[in-house]
């Protein structure tokens, strides 16, 4: 997704946090520096942050059928993937009336094969949020207030290692970016057609951000090398990513942001969002008409979306996860802090 995209993203799932209650401090943390998300949710696609290992291949975890030893371990049945995904997603509903992937198709096993050993999505991901549980705990006496446990490590730290909430806020956008790739079907596909200079992922992406509207560009919301007052309020940006809800179809009333169920952690809740995500893919492009080993298959925008009823169901689907996923992984980085440790043994 591009800039202006994962920007709107980023706020929209301030604003759902708002908007359901019970998130108070987090919403607090976030949309104080909600128009930093233009800067933030970014970072990761930055040209400057290549050199720091945030390579294009860190941002897509790209399925294929898979054909080696032990098959079973990479089959995900329809009914125990929507299990996983749970009511809440757009994309489980979705799923669940398809009928244009048959059975045969939910039974082959699909293995992704990152390029670099380590460096994919859900990684990418898990990373980020195990990391923030840390730098929360050990935040500066504003984030303390925040995070409601008290100057615990003071004895341990300097006051310039501590975590200022501008830092924290921007390591929460850069999660958000990673989420938001989960949910793009082209970042879950390995055929040749979902690269980005192949036509439909990048033209799907400009047909985002177009939706969106310049109002997410990173000059609209916070001017370059400016102090945060000079960016433009949080609860205003908020109300701007509201307003773009009917743009993709949204509609958050009847939306709970669960909690990642019991025994399952980021990085399984990401590999199973681009298995979805990888399906959705081949509704868009069937595999029988653009097979995964044809190399010059092009699935074109406005072949297969532009102009037809199912764009629509596409873009509420993905952004309606996008947004939800980036509150539900949020709020289990700060649901972290508000448990007590388990005694020592």
């Amino acid at each position: 997704m591009k800039q202006e995209a994962h920007s709107w993203i980023a706020i929209r799932a301030i604003a759902l946090l708002a908007d359901k209650g019970g998130n108070k401090n987090l919403v607090r943390l976030l949309g104080d520096h909600a128009c930093e998300a233009s800067v933030g949710a970014w970072i990761p696609d930055s040209t400057d942050a290549k050199s720091g290992g945030s390579a294009t291949e860190n941002h897509i975890f790209k399925m294929k059928p898979f054909r080696g030893k032990s098959p079973d371990r990479f089959v995900a049945e329809k009914n125990v993937l929507l299990k996983r995904l749970g009511p809440a997603r757009a994309m489980s509903a979705y799923l669940a009336d398809d009928n244009k992937l048959d059975p045969d198709w939910w039974a082959q096993a699909y293995k992704a094969d990152p390029m670099k050993p380590g460096q994919h999505l859900p990684n990418r991901a898990m990373a980020l949020s195990t990391m923030l549980k840390d730098l929360l705990l050990l935040g500066d006496e504003s984030v303390d207030s925040l995070v409601g446990r008290g100057r615990i490590f003071d004895a341990y730290t300097v006051s310039d290692a501590q975590t200022r909430q501008e830092a924290l806020a921007a390591y929460f956008f850069m999660l958000s970016h990673f989420i938001a790739d989960s949910c793009m079907p082209c970042h879950g596909d390995a055929r040749n057609l979902s690269a980005y200079g192949k036509g439909l992922h990048k033209q799907w992406e400009e047909h985002w951000s177009k939706a969106v509207a310049a109002e997410f560009a990173k000059d609209a919301l916070i001017n370059k090398g400016a102090a945060p007052s000079a960016c433009i309020p949080g609860d205003e940006a908020m109300e701007k990513a509201r307003g773009k809800d009917k743009k993709f179809g949204l509609d958050f009333d009847e939306t709970t942001i669960p909690s990642l169920p019991k025994g399952r952690d980021v990085w399984l809740e990401m590999v199973d969002v681009c298995r979805a995500s990888f399906a959705l893919a081949s509704i868009v492009a069937p595999p029988a008409k653009y097979g995964y080993g044809d190399t010059k298959a092009r699935a074109r925008f406005d072949a297969v979306l532009a102009g037809k009823p199912i764009l629509k169901e596409m873009d509420r689907v993905i952004m309606h996860d996008a947004v939800l996923n980036t509150a539900m992984v949020w709020k289990n980085v700060w649901q972290a802090l508000g448990k007590k440790p388990a005694k020592p043994k």
